[in-house]
């Protein structure tokens, strides 16, 4: 079974499918970070956080593609920083993703209210003859509070069919303080990353490119970007790549967590 317990780094190198050299590398580099050995006492094992395993077998299948030490750290860092993120505002992982909901609403309750905004103007053009649109005069007279909309749409979300990812008061609570952007900006790497998918699930063939993560190098530097979906070639092209790292990261994770725990923990 998945766990959010500390492990062993036997574990990792069993789970992520690395040789003991390349994890006394990682180790040594920055690549993997153990948790802070005790002050005191001799011969205690390296443990890390259980999502070191998750870092750990992306790494291996961009370190088997030829990604460098340093292209890996600064895959690593987005990681990170996006762990940090939440973590340090106590957010778990479930919670994260009912504040990704909320924020889906928000912006589409954003959007409704600009486009209700533009038939309003419309309306008021001399010789607009709602009639012939109706559509657009029912829009444009809609004068519902942006609460009300937003609340009208997040009430279903709060319901109990959703399970640990519903809409609760702490999660409104969360998101109420939450800087938008950033949000944006680490949600991603931080849903990818903290995955513990089922061993029992099963894809049915080959991932579609909207389930696969995108890597590529930013221009001619040794840093990498990455991006989960169909929007990663877009950027990628921005970014002057001519070229992309495909991996289906729910896979790798899936056969890594069904991996049990146990490795040479030396």
């Amino acid at each position: 079974m998945p766990t959010k317990e500390p492990i062993l780094r036997g574990d990792i190198m069993a789970k992520a499918e690395i040789p003991r050299d390349v994890m006394t590398f990682w180790v040594r580099g920055g690549v993997l970070r153990p948790i802070e050995a005790p002050k005191t006492g001799t011969g205690f094992k390296l443990r890390f956080e259980w999502y070191e395993a998750n870092i750990a077998a992306i790494m291996n299948q961009l370190r088997i593609l030829g990604v460098s030490i340093k292209g890996m750290l600064s895959v690593c860092k987005v990681y990170r920083d996006a762990i940090a993120f939440f973590d340090g505002r106590g957010a778990t992982r479930d919670e994260v993703h009912a504040m990704w909901t909320l924020d889906m609403i928000e912006r589409n309750v954003i959007a409704r209210r600009v486009k209700r905004a533009g038939y309003r103007d419309i309306v008021e053009v001399p010789g607009f003859d709602p009639e012939k649109h109706p559509r657009i005069a029912e829009e444009a007279a809609d004068d519902i509070s942006m609460e009300d909309e937003l609340w009208a749409e997040i009430v279903p979300w709060t319901a109990e069919i959703h399970g640990a990812q519903k809409v609760t008061v702490r999660v409104m609570e969360l998101w109420e303080g939450m800087p938008r952007e950033e949000f944006r900006r680490h949600l991603n790497p931080y849903v990818n990353i903290t995955q513990q998918p089922a061993a029992s699930y099963t894809p049915d063939g080959v991932a579609p490119p909207e389930e696969l993560t995108f890597f590529w190098r930013v221009g001619e530097t040794d840093d990498y970007r990455f991006l989960w979906g169909p929007d990663a070639g877009k950027l990628a092209r921005t970014d002057g790549a001519k070229s992309m790292i495909a991996v289906d990261v729910t896979a790798v994770l899936r056969s890594a967590w069904r991996t049990p725990e146990g490795g040479a923990s030396a």
